[in-house]
């Protein structure tokens, strides 16, 4: 038990320091040209040292991503399109790899040796179609709203009470809310 509360010790300025860095969501892009709103975005400060060492100890990593899409008007709001995505990586200590799992792309799983390469893939959102363009109004406000979280990861009992501090790298960023006229 002295050992376990020496480790929490231990570790909790540096879980506390990167804690510190809010996860926030970037360099948002609404491309309204073709048959499909696309969105493209960043997500920045996601990942922390403690996090990086659980995914390389085996743990499975999952973002949620949240979108919506709103209609403006002088009365109310009214919500047109709703998603949630997830992105998800997994390392496997046998073949030294990452696969990462993104709905942007669910006929594709990809793998790399590259852990930078394999947070690019988690932390980046490219030309997701939304909503097909035929159901908004021209010259017509709407809504882009964007949030990330870290899924809630269900240890198994043992470790629950080793890393009892594990909650501490869970993140979730506010809403961005970006609007644009169609």
């Amino acid at each position: 038990m002295l050992i376990i509360f020496l480790a929490a010790v231990a570790a909790g300025p540096s879980v506390c320091f990167a804690a510190a860095k809010k996860a926030e969501i970037s360099h948002i892009k609404v491309d309204k040209a073709g048959k499909e709103l696309r969105v493209s975005f960043h997500l920045v400060n996601c990942f922390n040292s403690d996090m990086e060492e659980a995914i390389l100890d085996g743990v499975p990593t999952t973002f949620r991503i949240l979108l919506s899409v709103q209609k403006s008007s002088l009365v109310l709001n009214s919500t047109i399109a709703d998603l949630t995505l997830l992105h998800t990586i997994r390392y496997s200590r046998l073949n030294n790899e990452f696969q990462v799992t993104l709905p942007e792309a669910p006929q594709k799983a990809f793998v790399t040796k590259s852990f930078a390469r394999a947070i690019k893939w988690m932390s980046t959102v490219r030309r997701l179609p939304v909503i097909p363009t035929c159901r908004l109004s021209k010259d017509q406000a709407y809504y882009l709203n964007v949030k990330a979280e870290l899924s809630k990861v269900e240890l198994p009992l043992i470790f629950r009470y080793i890393l009892f501090w594990a909650s501490l790298w869970d993140f979730e960023t506010g809403w961005y809310t970006v609007e644009f006229l169609y």
